[in-house]
């Protein structure tokens, strides 16, 4: 007998949707830091400007993938814990 793998739900698993919004911080992230290093790279004041601006959206996003891992993390070792 074949076991198929189910992707799980935000039924079967609530830390779901955390999960995605990490994943979308992450992406968003490497958007930011190519355009950080194009900037960089250029050296126009105008990009290096920019990249204070881009480089604190980089830390708040980093902050937040933190918040959301500690919860992540919460929230599989409370269904460890009730399986």
């Amino acid at each position: 007998m074949t076991t198929v793998a189910v992707a799980p739900t935000a039924s079967s698993w609530p830390g779901l949707e955390k999960f995605n919004l990490v994943q979308d911080y992450l992406e968003k992230n490497k958007l930011l830091i190519t355009e950080i290093n194009n900037n960089h790279e250029i050296r126009s004041s105008e990009g290096l400007a920019r990249n204070v601006h881009l480089i604190r959206e980089l830390n708040n996003n980093v902050a937040k993938v933190v918040a959301l891992y500690k919860d992540l993390s919460g929230s599989l070792e409370q269904q460890q814990s009730t399986v």
